[in-house]
C-alpha cells in the first residue's frame, strides 16, 4: 500500500492505492468512496476490501473527502482522484465503488459526464432519494430546519458536527434517479442491506430498475446500512463481480 496526498480543489486530498500485485491485472483499477461523516478506512473493513481485492484482481485507491463537505464539492474531489488514476496507473478499465453518499457522488460523476464515466460502477448502500435519505439522518424537524435556512447539528457517536443549511439546498438541486437513466451501458452492482433503516431498501429496487446496461442487484439478508453483519459476504460479492468484469 502507498499513501498519497494530492492538490484537491478545497485544499489536500489523502488517499492510498493497493497495487494489484498480479501485474497482468493491475491496470484494472477501482476507486472507492466512503459516506457521509466517513472515512477511507470503513473502520477498517473498506481498507480489507482494498487488501483482499489487490491480491489478485485489480489496484484499489481509497481516499477520504473534505470533512462533511457538500456534495458538488465531493464530485469535484471524486473527479479529480480518477484524473490522478488516469494519469498515473493508466487503467484499461476503471471501476467506481460508492458507499452511501459516496454513491451518490458516483452516480452524479458517472452519469452526468461522458468524461468521467467509468466501465462499471458499484453502489453499497446507495440513496436514490437524497431528501428521504437526509430526512434520516437530520430528522424530520432538522431537515425542514436546514431547508428554512438553519444550520444543523448532529452530536452522536461519531462526534459533533456542523452541517451548514447551504449543504441541504445543495444535495437538492441533483436528481440521482433521472440520472441513473443515463447509465444504459457497462455492468451495474447494487448491494444493500435488507433492514437498512438510513437508505430505506426500496431505494436500491428504484436504482436498479432506473438503470439500464448488465446489472445486479443483491440485499443482504437482516442486514442494516453499514452492512455490520454481512460485510464480508458483500465483499465476495464485490470480487466475484469485479472478476467478472474486468
Amino acid at each position: 500500500m502507498k499513501n498519497i496526498s494530492l492538490p484537491g480543489p478545497f485544499g489536500e486530498l489523502h488517499g492510498a492505492v493497493h497495487k494489484c500485485r498480479n501485474e497482468k491485472n493491475s491496470r484494472n483499477v477501482l476507486i472507492m468512496s466512503h459516506g457521509f461523516r466517513g472515512s477511507m478506512e470503513g473502520g477498517g473493513r473498506a481498507t480489507m476490501l482494498a487488501e483482499e481485492i489487490s491480491e489478485n484482481i485489480a489496484t484499489v485507491v481509497r481516499f477520504n473527502f473534505t470533512w462533511c463537505t457538500m456534495l458538488r464539492n465531493q464530485v469535484a474531489e471524486l473527479k479529480t482522484v480518477i484524473d490522478y488514476a488516469r494519469e498515473t496507473l493508466q487503467p484499461e478499465k476503471l471501476f467506481l465503488l460508492g458507499r452511501s453518499f459516496g454513491g451518490a457522488t458516483c452516480i452524479i460523476t458517472a452519469c452526468g459526464d461522458d468524461t468521467y464515466r467509468p466501465d462499471g460502477l458499484v453502489l453499497w448502500s446507495a440513496p436514490n432519494s437524497l431528501k428521504s435519505t437526509f430526512t434520516q439522518v437530520m430528522g424530520e424537524q432538522g431537515f425542514q430546519d436546514a431547508i428554512s435556512g438553519k444550520d444543523i447539528v448532529i452530536d452522536d457517536e461519531r462526534g459533533r458536527d456542523v452541517i451548514p443549511a447551504s449543504f441541504v439546498s445543495d444535495l437538492l438541486q441533483y436528481d440521482l434517479g433521472k440520472l441513473l437513466r443515463n447509465w444504459r451501458q457497462g455492468p451495474l452492482l447494487i448491494i444493500h442491506g435488507e433492514k437498512d433503516c438510513i437508505v430505506s431498501p426500496d431505494q436500491a429496487k428504484t436504482n436498479f430498475d432506473l438503470a439500464g446496461g448488465d446489472k445486479e442487484l443483491h440485499y443482504m439478508k437482516d442486514d442494516d446500512h453499514h452492512l455490520a453483519l454481512r460485510w464480508q459476504e458483500a465483499g465476495e460479492v464485490v470480487k466475484r463481480w469485479l472478476a467478472s468484469n474486468s
